[in-house]
């Protein structure tokens, strides 16, 4: 199983990701933006290359018999309360840290893609552990976000209101 820290599917309705307009929002997409959590869309400039070399990297994986997910750590990260790469590395590893990450991420050099990667690293762990949450429309890939509690915390607190694409286990896609 890998965990990937890109866009891996399409918005449904959308036949390319170099076709512009509409649509730009996954359903995963309008469910992060229910919790509040921040993203760039899959059709902004940088993020069109990083949504196709996600959906390739997802094709290779799964020819060669991987299961992929598509894990988004910065929200990840905003659901555990630790601080993201923009609030400075430091702040991210040792959030990281105090989560109960370790095995080279306390290293002063390692860089926030590294961090990001560990961030990954634990959604796939977490996935495999059946502690997550996944969100999405089967039609366009869920993403997944860990863990459970921490998503159900930001309902109850009242941070986001539910959705119907919630699905508390995805299939293999």
């Amino acid at each position: 199983m890998v965990s990937i820290d890109a866009p891996l599917f399409l918005p449904k309705g959308r036949l390319s990701i170099e076709t512009p307009g509409p649509p730009h929002l996954r359903a995963s997409d309008r469910f992060l933006l229910r919790l509040g959590i921040r993203f760039f869309p899959i059709s902004l400039g940088p993020m069109r290359a990083l949504t196709a070399r996600g959906i390739r990297l997802r094709a290779l994986l799964e020819a060669d018999g991987f299961r992929t997910i598509e894990g988004y750590p910065g929200a990840s990260q905003d659901l555990l309360g630790i601080p993201r790469k923009g609030a400075g590395v430091d702040a991210l590893r040792a959030g990281l840290v105090r989560s109960g990450l370790w095995g080279g991420i306390e290293d002063d050099r390692t860089t926030h893609d590294e961090l990001d990667a560990t961030s990954a690293a634990y959604l796939g762990d977490r996935y495999l552990a059946g502690d997550f949450v996944a969100v999405g429309d089967p039609s366009e890939g869920w993403m997944v976000l860990a863990p459970k509690a921490a998503v159900l915390a930001r309902f109850r607190a009242g941070k986001a209101q539910t959705g119907r694409s919630v699905s508390p286990r995805p299939g293999r896609r």
